[in-house]
């Protein structure tokens, strides 16, 4: 069965990450395949959700300064109905079920401290389920949950990982075609009298 992933295609993956503008033509050079290779497999890999494009806004430059870790203790007979509303709040950008102290982790982008008290008091308080929340406000950030970039092939590729033989299957459009063999009729034997040789006439002398 083949891999979904090939050696290529994590090379592919790791170049996007460092620039998710590359050109088809750019990813040939760097890749060593045709253009039509590279098109093919990127479309293969978002068919199969490894990866997605999206356009990514910084929050501070659009006057979006605070950010919060919010943790939720909820009734967990209400998870998923709780899930749900966070789906649909434009202030939540990211959300998890946790073990732990908390059951559920948001974290929110919004205007200010006043936005952020109004969002607590209007928008999560009133939620069926919720039964208590702790508020971490974020000012400074590390490093971006979206600064994640695949490992290099030799680091973290298994051991049985060798040539890409599905490789060879996907890009056999590519490949030169293969030269058929041409049946050559073999000669037809010659009608009427036997032709004579020097030994046959030296013979009958």
């Amino acid at each position: 069965m083949a891999r979904p992933v090939s050696q290529t295609d994590r090379r592919i993956i790791r170049l996007l990450q460092r620039n998710a503008r590359a050109s088809y033509a750019e990813l040939s050079r760097e890749t060593g395949i045709p253009e039509s290779t590279v098109r093919r497999r990127m479309d293969r890999l978002m068919r199969l959700g490894v990866i997605e494009f999206a356009m990514l806004a910084e929050p501070s430059k659009l006057g979006y300064e605070l950010r919060a870790m919010i943790g939720l203790k909820v009734e967990l007979r209400r998870l998923e109905e709780i899930a749900e509303t966070l789906r649909g709040m434009n202030e939540v950008t990211f959300a998890a079920f946790l073990t732990g102290n908390f059951d559920v982790m948001i974290q929110v982008v919004v205007r200010s401290q006043e936005a952020l008290v109004e969002f607590l008091t209007q928008r999560l308080a009133p939620i069926e389920g919720v039964r208590s929340t702790e508020t971490f406000v974020m000012p400074y950030i590390i490093k971006r949950t979206t600064s994640w970039v695949l490992p290099d092939i030799e680091t973290d590729a298994p051991a049985s990982d060798g040539a890409d033989g599905d490789d060879l299957a996907a890009d056999s459009d590519d490949l030169p075609a293969p030269v058929e063999a041409v049946a050559v009729p073999s000669p037809r034997p010659r009608r009427g009298r036997p032709r004579r040789t020097v030994e046959s006439e030296t013979a009958a002398r």
